[in-house]
């Protein structure tokens, strides 16, 4: 079955060279085998973005694809993805890339419209083939994760164990690409390789829902001494079913009885530092909101503690009887004008 190289790449038939070139790096970076480790599917995805970028790269190539919908030789393509070298010279096996050799001995690879598999792992792993000395320093690239945390670890702080994966120097070649003048089977010729890391991660008291926690020197490692990136942690906070947060004050609803709300009382109540004893002044009305200094979520940078604010629920007993009737008409009685005289009668 003919494969459609520009759906491959997610590009229109329209598409400029450079924007084929973008698209295939995109994807070759997120399907490359040594990002994906043992997974098939990665590997295969991996092997039909060459083959579409080795045809739709060569200009000769496209114009036949767009013509004829196939390319001379296109079975060889499709059963190697990397495309033969151009001039004298012979190919070679390593590992799962092949090695050209000229007439010089000089080695190279050839991936697609590439002269150099170097180029395509500096866009990639931000690093390349050849030997150390010959790299410029570059600074690891930072990189981002997230991590979801309950609402107490967020207000109390916690402290997490993340697996992260990270390109860090291949210790085979020490980030060369090359061990005795040949490729190194360990990272196929581009100095870094894909590493699981468990990080422990400590989460301050009191942080947000988006806030990001920096992790210093965890992000790609740099090449030729140049300092590593950053790893941040994205932190998505759970809701709670009770406490809600709006910026460093805590809020809740409380309910109460008539009684407590008509002749006031002292009530405990539940806080995020704890059990407190709460007063409901004589006369509360329902939604009447009173505040607790002190009480809520400590600040990241003034480490001041902002407040807890609760709202009065007066709750009406579902018990019907003669007496609560008797009670309920009494009651009636006390109300000195139409609570609902100030309300609209339309728009």
């Amino acid at each position: 079955m003919e494969r459609d190289y520009y759906k491959t790449l997610g590009v229109a038939r329209k598409a400029t060279a450079a924007e084929i070139k973008k698209a295939y790096r995109k994807l070759a970076r997120k399907h490359h085998p040594d990002v994906n480790p043992g997974n098939p599917e990665a590997e295969k995805r991996f092997k039909e973005i060459q083959e579409a970028y080795a045809v739709l790269s060569d200009p000769d190539k496209r114009r036949q694809y767009d013509r004829f919908g196939f390319v001379e030789g296109d079975a060889e393509v499709r059963s190697h993805p990397f495309s033969r070298a151009r001039g004298r010279g012979e190919w070679r096996e390593a590992g799962p890339f092949r090695v050209h050799v000229d007439g010089r001995g000089a080695e190279g690879f050839g991936v697609g419209g590439f002269e150099d598999l170097g180029d395509l792992f500096s866009q990639i792993f931000g690093g390349g083939r050849g030997a150390s000395a010959a790299r410029q320093p570059r600074a690891g690239a930072d990189h981002e994760t997230s991590v979801e945390i309950s609402f107490a670890d967020a207000v109390r702080g916690t402290t997490i164990v993340l697996p992260v994966q990270r390109q860090v120097r291949c210790s085979t070649c020490s980030g060369s690409g090359n061990v005795d003048d040949k490729v190194c089977q360990s990272c196929r010729g581009a100095g870094v390789v894909v590493a699981t890391e468990r990080l422990r991660v400590k989460v301050p008291e009191g942080v947000r829902d988006g806030s990001k926690v920096r992790v210093a020197g965890k992000g790609t490692e740099g090449t030729a001494g140049a300092r590593a990136g950053d790893l941040y942690v994205r932190i998505r906070v759970k809701p709670h079913a009770f406490f809600k947060r709006k910026g460093d004050d805590v809020l809740t609803t409380v309910p109460v009885t008539f009684t407590e709300a008509y002749l006031g009382a002292k009530i405990e109540m539940g806080t995020i530092h704890g059990p407190v004893r709460a007063t409901i002044p004589p006369r509360t009305q329902s939604g009447q909101t009173f505040r607790l200094r002190g009480k809520g979520v400590r600040n990241l940078k003034t480490r001041a503690y902002g407040d807890h604010l609760y709202t009065v629920e007066v709750v009406v007993p579902r018990v019907v009887s003669p007496v609560g009737e008797e009670v309920a008409r009494r009651v009636a009685d006390l109300y000195t004008e139409e609570p609902r005289a100030k309300l609209p009668k339309n728009l």
